[in-house]
């Protein structure tokens, strides 16, 4: 890449996966709605892409799908990184969880048995816990081999980097990924402390695009969670 040169980075997080359900990694019928519209406001304000990336699981392939079909079926045929895969904190949390609380019910009985409206709060709370204990290494994750904490930044490196070998100068590149994804990439980007690791993910939207410019081999954030769908798809979860 040319010295002055300058290349923009679209790290897209997927619409709303299907939490609570069997299968997380499915997009909601709201998911679909907020990818869909994405794609129509990126469409609608010119936002062009020499190539898209996507990340290896269901929603990361149906985010793109529906931002596609908004853009009019005009978009490129996405590159898979595998390294662009979401950490396992939900996996992780859903198996700790039930042992922090010393109880046999699953992650799903535990949350019915609560008031719908102080459920998400709850989540939140018992969320953090896990988060920050998987952050500071104090669980012991052999039993089902889980991915640290560790070997998530190091891969969170690697997905980086290959994006990077793939950038032109001068082009726009979309990698749909996921929050934790993202907010890995941001920390390699702009040192983070833990706690503003853990507000950043819990910040980050549905279908939001935080924009990183490179220059050279340099990436400058230029914004963070931005949204452009109507603020009644927005969700956090």
């Amino acid at each position: 890449m040319k010295e002055g040169s300058i290349s923009n980075l679209y790290l897209i997080r997927h619409g709303q996966a299907s939490f609570g359900e069997k299968n997380y990694d499915n997009l909601s019928k709201k998911g679909v709605k907020q990818s869909i519209s994405l794609g129509k406001k990126l469409l609608k304000n010119n936002i062009s892409f020499d190539q898209t990336i996507i990340g290896p699981l269901n929603r990361h392939q149906q985010t793109f799908d529906g931002i596609n079909e908004g853009y009019g079926g005009s978009l490129v045929k996405p590159v898979v990184i595998n390294e662009f895969a979401e950490n396992q904190l939900m996996e992780i949390a859903s198996f700790f969880i039930p042992k922090m609380l010393n109880t046999d019910k699953n992650i799903k009985e535990i949350f019915n048995s609560i008031p719908f409206w102080k459920r998400k709060r709850k989540f939140l709370e018992y969320f953090n816990i896990i988060a920050k204990k998987w952050i500071y290494n104090e669980l012991d994750l052999s039993e089902k081999g889980f991915e640290s904490y560790n070997n998530f930044r190091k891969r969170v490196v690697k997905a980086k980097n290959r994006v990077s070998d793939l950038m032109f100068e001068n082009t726009n590149t979309m990698v749909v990924s996921s929050g934790g994804a993202i907010t890995g990439v941001y920390a390699e980007c702009h040192p983070l402390s833990v706690d503003e690791i853990m507000d950043l993910n819990f910040k980050i939207k549905n279908a939001s695009i935080t924009l990183f410019k490179k220059e050279n081999d340099t990436f400058t954030l230029d914004s963070f969670n931005r949204s452009l769908i109507p603020g009644y798809l927005e969700t956090y979860i």
